[in-house]
């Protein structure tokens, strides 16, 4: 058997690149499925890959989990043998919505009857809900969680956790009530920016999140312990603990949340090399390329959302003409 290209590190891949040979789209491919076959081989079930491009990507690019993902798991779902009924999800991505995020589990969970994720560098946000509706989590050593308290679009901030929005009306409750209503003009801009049923819109974003994690784990994590709502209650709190973690991005790596009787494991030995491997291809290939995110199994489906941005001077006026943002299928 002809011995595959194996790279271990960033830098042999790199290496490899500035050897002067000439990668097709089709080279690419071919490396992902090899690494992909050894980690089924290894794991003993099909393996579905849904990666984005989680750091380095252009503003405004489809990385997050979306509507339009349920394309992507429905082919992956049912590219896959019937009489199959285990799989691997290997999930690379920041998050997006709870409501996607529902819809993609569902789809799994109407199809296998185990759901088991690998994460090789960072599954963040709505990405750390879905991988709480596994059976078991998989973490490379360098990979990480994150908190699932949600977020909230701001015109000029961006993305704003629900959490903070709250305690800025908290702040200036309590404010009011210490210093009497002769402090209230000072703090009329933020009222007058966030209108007051933006609080109800945090409170429900943030029970849903709750709800949704607290079902998946009764479900299927825990589906085998007697009494432990205690122990997903612990679970959920502290994963959406936005004043604990005081950061959306703060990094729940495996020995914060070790503790807390998840079906959770740090992976070693082979398993450990083939993960790593697989991002550092997956990175690679978004660095080569336009695409942002990519569906891609063993069975037939491999592919993404490609997304760029085109600038081009017009003379002889000094501004320039920017493409209008629509994501490209790939």
């Amino acid at each position: 058997m002809e011995q595959r290209t194996k790279f271990t590190s960033t830098q042999s891949w790199f290496d490899f690149l500035n050897s002067g040979i000439q990668l097709t789209p089709a080279d690419l491919i071919a490396f992902r499925l090899k690494c992909y076959a050894e980690i089924e081989a290894l794991r003993g079930r099909p393996l579905l890959v849904y990666v984005s491009q989680a750091l380095g990507a252009l503003p405004g690019a489809p990385v997050s989990i979306d509507v339009t993902d349920i394309d992507g798991f429905t082919d992956l779902v049912n590219s896959v043998p019937a009489d199959k009924t285990a799989v691997d999800v290997l999930i690379h991505s920041p998050g997006g919505s709870p409501d996607a995020t529902e819809r993609i589990v569902s789809i799994l969970r109407n199809r296998f009857t185990e759901v088991h994720f690998l994460v090789p560098h960072s599954a963040y946000s709505a990405a750390t809900m879905m991988a709480l509706s596994g059976n078991s989590i998989t973490l490379h050593p360098s990979a990480t969680l994150g908190p699932i308290d949600p977020q909230l679009s701001d015109p000029q901030y961006g993305y704003v956790p629900a959490r903070s929005i709250k305690r800025g009306f908290e702040k200036v409750r309590d404010i009011i009530k210490t210093e009497g209503p002769e402090a209230l003009p000072a703090y009329i801009p933020l009222i007058e920016k966030y209108s007051l049923h933006l609080l109800e819109l945090c409170d429900d974003s943030e029970n849903l999140s709750k709800r949704l994690v607290t079902d998946w784990l009764k479900a299927y994590m825990f589906n085998d312990k007697a009494n432990a709502v205690e122990q997903i209650n612990t679970i959920v709190d502290f994963f959406s603990a936005y004043d604990t973690h005081l950061t959306h991005s703060r990094p729940l790596v495996f020995d914060k949340i070790n503790d807390f009787g998840l079906t959770l494991s740090v992976a070693d030995g082979e398993l450990k090399d083939l993960l790593w491997e697989v991002y550092i291809l997956i990175n690679g290939f978004f660095t080569l390329t336009p695409f942002v995110k990519l569906f891609e199994n063993r069975y037939g489906i491999s592919w993404g959302r490609s997304y760029s941005l085109s600038v081009q001077p017009q003379a002889p006026a000094p501004q320039q003409n920017v493409g209008d943002g629509t994501p490209k299928i790939g």
